[in-house]
């Protein structure tokens, strides 16, 4: 069968290592990793049919005696969660190994002290470094050595995820089948064999061909600090969840009551960092206003209120990129600001998909071109570094003070470069993220 439904419904939790030791009695029961019986994303050039094997009739089952039936509901687990659109799972002991997809949830397990439980990610060069090098006393990870379980032609390397056998597939199988192509029977054979999924795709709006799996239906979309406590309840770190969700709540709570009015605030381009004409024949232009609030890509653009140039001036139908112009398509837009979406990985930590040339032969070319030099932005010297699309909380908490400084210097002060901000202005406390990073909370 090669619909986006399956007669399995993976709603109903079940523990991973318990699972594991008995994987024929729960396929023969229809629970598996997480699944009883029961009923495309832009940002990314990175699906299942449903298909369910006969269920044979399974055997008598001796019943429990009451000593049996008291001692096995005496201990429930303490490391259950749920997320959409795979319901609830519960372990039997927090996830020692991880398999993930891009940086954002890398960037979650960072802020529960659980870096080190990534082994493997469908795009390591996602998970950007550079902002933890600016906490005392919190480790970085090499990127270059975690495997990718994606290949750059985004075909999802199976036998590699069979060899990693994580304790969790830390990502939304939505995933694998929408950007990956993999097909319904074989993305919840995954979900059997090599580990429970426990993700939800919220980077971005979802597309309209989006899989909708395990039932077709329309699933709900999570904000940063609900994934932190999703993932904390299921790591055994609700407390430090609590914690980081406290600091982070607190601070955009703060910084966005804080932008000037609409009409003091300057126009904004968001352009990619790493395309040009020389390079690929035009400026991309990003919509900096996220079409869901909810969502994290964009997210500090969207609280910080930007007013975007280029309003309006969008096709309806964008592609990989929501705008491609020249020179004087900048020009008739004129914005009074321009940020470089992604420059961050030019800039600190590990250059992970850009380099710092690419960045700087951009803006090269904008000062140096006859039309260019035209630029309210390039005259003013408002040329700025943007974040990374993949943040947590982490990552945004620094991306959403370094674009405040850039565009509402007035209120929050100048942004002094990457890295260089003076401590008496900083807009959140990195001794206290270090230290809830560091279990001290």
């Amino acid at each position: 069968m090669n619909d986006d439904t399956d007669s399995t419904d993976v709603r109903t939790p079940t523990t991973r290592r318990g699972y594991l030791g008995r994987v024929g009695a729960l396929a023969a029961s229809g629970v598996v990793a997480g699944c009883t019986t029961g009923g495309g994303t832009e940002g990314a050039t990175d699906g299942p049919d449903g298909r369910v094997t006969d269920t044979p009739t399974a055997s008598p089952t001796p019943e429990p005696t009451p000593t049996e039936t008291a001692t096995e509901t005496a201990t429930p687990t303490s490391y259950a969660a749920s997320i959409e659109p795979v319901g609830e799972i519960a372990l039997d002991d927090p996830p020692e190994t991880v398999v993930s997809g891009w940086g954002f949830v890398g960037d979650v397990l960072t802020a529960l002290g659980h870096a080190d439980s990534v082994v493997g990610m469908s795009r390591p060069g996602f998970w950007y470094q550079g902002f933890y090098e600016l906490l005392p006393e919190v480790s970085m990870r090499d990127t270059t050595e975690i495997p990718a379980t994606v290949s750059k032609g985004y075909s999802v390397d199976e036998e590699l995820l069979y060899e990693l056998d994580p304790d969790l597939l830390a990502t939304d199988p939505n995933r694998y089948i929408g950007w990956y192509g993999l097909d319904a029977g074989t993305v919840r054979t995954l979900g059997e064999e090599v580990a429970p999924f426990f993700g939800n795709e919220s980077r971005s709006k979802r597309s309209s061909g989006w899989p909708n799996w395990p039932d077709g239906e329309a699933y709900d979309y999570y904000s940063i600090p609900e994934f932190v406590e999703r993932y904390g309840r299921l790591f055994g770190e609700a407390e430090r969840a609590a914690a980081m969700v406290d600091l982070y709540e607190t601070t955009i709570e703060d910084v966005t009551s804080r932008v000037p009015p609409e009409g003091d605030r300057p126009t904004v381009g968001l352009l990619n960092a790493f395309a040009n004409p020389e390079s690929r024949g035009f400026f991309a232009v990003t919509d900096p206003n996220p079409a869901l609030d909810v969502t994290h890509e964009l997210k500090q653009y969207g609280d910080l209120g930007v007013v975007d140039a280029f309003d309006g001036m969008y096709p309806d139908e964008g592609g990989h990129y929501d705008l491609k112009t020249g020179f004087e398509g900048l020009l008739e837009a004129d914005p009074d600001v321009l940020v470089f979406q992604e420059a961050v990985n030019a800039l600190g930590g590990q250059n992970v998909y850009g380099n710092t040339e690419a960045y700087e032969g951009t803006l090269d070319l904008l000062r140096n071109d006859d039309i260019g030099r035209q630029l309210s932005a390039v005259e003013d010297g408002r040329l700025y570094p943007g974040g990374t699309g993949s943040q947590g909380p982490i990552v945004n908490l620094f991306q959403t003070e370094m674009l405040a400084k850039q565009l509402y210097p007035e209120e929050f002060g100048e942004w002094h470069g990457f890295g260089e901000t003076p401590t008496d202005e900083q807009l959140f406390d990195r001794q206290r993220v270090a230290d809830i990073v560091n279990g001290d909370i």
